[in-house]
């Protein structure tokens, strides 16, 4: 659909620095590479079963040796201090060929020296007793019931003993598995030298000349940009609302897309600030972090699910479609200066669809990255799972994601754009149909020993936390502080209006105002709806 896009871009090639540009002529689009899981093969486990009889043969007397075998390696194995030597004897009234004979007194003794450590042992049969007198029938019914109820303690304690060789072949069923993952999967990414040397300074960017719009080139249609406190005085009204929501594994493929939340994570402990001990390197050899795919193909997924809903009398209820970080990044283009970018529109029934494409600049960024920089992003990845589950996977998968369809007013016009969604709070309420309440998280980790060490008053990067948060209706953010070895110390949860009232560099209310003015020059600009003669 992008063949004939308008194409809008902030580089200030040819003209003064902070102009928009429009153009017709598509860029080139880049592939992104996957991994394949490897197959894990499952290792049994191991059970006992056990008959319980006060008569028995041949066959089940060996069967009974093998089970009291297993437990005497068990209790072995549970404490070196509590070992008791057993000792096993044979017993020489049975026949493999005769008729099965009754547990004598004298194999109970027997059973008792080889358990001399367990009290609760197996009970034979009641001998038969004559019925010359009452008192006699009475003293071995009782006697009976006394031994039955030795026997079904002994049962219980086999149960247990079973449970827990249950619980220790799976243990090392677990183990063998991870070990086998760790073997299958390939070495993606390089190793660094930990501590890091976090005074040295990051190489300048290299600014790469765009093809598509040369040095040379001069735009008809242009947006200045002005100094942010300008936008600051200009109040645009801003109202957001969540629509919908869903869970891919691959924005750019709508076959993965599924209308549930089973990517969403949700954290395991309240928002509070503790100490914890969370080594992010763990797995970091395994995978290296990609940024997500910037094509429409999942939102469009979507909105033909909900084409009732979205699309009425032949037209869009909106104006805009795009993804979060799309608005973001137009946001900050009133102090990023340093880096270009470029985006493509095409208007249909009323709506404009925006998508990014990377620019040369871009593109050489992410792909110089060194070794460092892709070990902070894969930090990321895992400090979500250490947060969100109670055993962490080795190595973390930042293709799942869950994303949250918003709808905003701004101003006179109406945007729906998807936002990738970290985590919910443990109380958020996803099942209830009525009462549904889902509160959610943006999770983030920070070089600092505490809040302080973070000058959000001066600093602008912080704007970016604030952009991402506001647009997702997102109001707390769960930071993580770590240190030059990359091992997170301590949790703090933030206020995103805290952040706000705190900055002195920037303002809410200048990139609501500069968004607005830039949805006003395309809305302006790109007036033609695309058709199958566009093509």
């Amino acid at each position: 659909m992008f063949n004939t896009a308008h194409f809008f871009d902030c580089s200030g090639r040819g003209r003064p620095r902070g102009y928009f540009t429009g153009e017709l002529p598509p860029p080139h689009i880049l592939t992104n590479l996957s991994l394949t899981s490897a197959q894990i093969p499952k290792s049994p486990c191991v059970g006992v079963q056990l008959n319980v009889s006060g008569h028995f043969s041949a066959i089940d007397e060996k069967k009974r040796l093998t089970v009291f075998s297993d437990i005497k390696n068990t209790i072995e194995q549970k404490s070196k201090s509590d070992r008791h030597h057993l000792k096993q004897r044979e017993f020489k009234d049975v026949d493999n060929d005769g008729p099965a004979t009754e547990f004598s007194s004298k194999d109970q003794n027997v059973h008792t020296k080889l358990f001399h450590n367990c009290q609760d042992l197996l009970s034979p049969a009641p001998p038969i007793t004559s019925a010359s007198g009452q008192d006699n029938a009475i003293e071995v019914n009782s006697e009976w019931t006394e031994k039955q109820g030795k026997n079904c303690q002994f049962k219980q304690y086999l149960l247990n003993i079973n449970q827990q060789n249950e619980k220790r072949h799976k243990k090392q069923d677990q183990s063998y598995r991870h070990d086998k993952i760790l073997t299958n999967l390939p070495i993606v990414s390089e190793s660094i030298q930990l501590p890091l040397d976090m005074d040295s300074e990051r190489p300048p960017i290299l600014f790469i000349p765009c093809a598509q719009f040369p040095d040379t080139y001069l735009s008809s249609t242009t947006m200045p940009v002005e100094f942010w406190r300008k936008y600051h005085t200009k109040r645009v009204s801003f109202v957001q609302k969540e629509i919908g929501y869903f869970s891919t594994a691959n924005r750019a493929n709508r076959h993965r897309c599924r209308e549930d939340y089973r990517y969403l994570k949700r954290l395991l402990a309240p928002l509070e600030a503790k100490k914890v001990g969370y080594d992010l390197n763990i797995g970091a050899e395994y995978l290296e972090a990609k940024e997500p795919p910037a094509s429409l193909e999942s939102l469009m997924w979507w909105i033909v699910n909900h084409k009732s809903e979205v699309f009425v009398n032949g037209k869009f209820t909106f104006q805009f479609l795009s993804w979060r970080g799309t608005l973001r990044k137009i946001m900050q283009s009133l102090f990023d200066h340093t880096v270009d970018w470029r985006i493509g529109v095409i208007r249909w029934k009323g709506c404009h669809f925006i998508t990014v494409f990377h620019t040369e600049t871009e593109l050489n960024i992410e792909n110089s990255q060194s070794a460092v920089e892709k070990r902070m992003c894969y930090w990321g990845h895992k400090f979500e799972d250490y947060v969100s589950k109670k055993k962490p996977d080795i190595v973390p998968s930042p293709k799942k994601i869950f994303s949250s369809i918003n709808q905003a007013t701004l101003g006179t016009y109406t945007l729906v754009y998807g936002s990738e969604i970290d985590a919910c709070t443990v109380d958020s309420q996803l099942d209830s149909c009525n009462n549904k309440q889902v509160n959610y998280v943006e999770i983030k980790v920070v070089f600092a020993r505490n809040i302080l060490d973070l000058h959000t008053e001066s600093s602008r990067k912080y704007a970016k936390w604030w952009q991402q948060c506001f647009l997702a209706g997102i109001e707390h953010m769960l930071l993580g502080f770590r240190n030059e070895s990359g091992i997170v110390e301590a949790l703090q949860p933030v206020s995103l209006k805290d952040i706000e009232k705190r900055a002195k560099t920037w303002s809410a209310s200048s990139f609501i105002s500069f968004l607005n003015e830039f949805c006003a020059f395309v809305h302006k600009t790109v007036t033609a709806d695309y058709s199958d003669y566009d093509k």
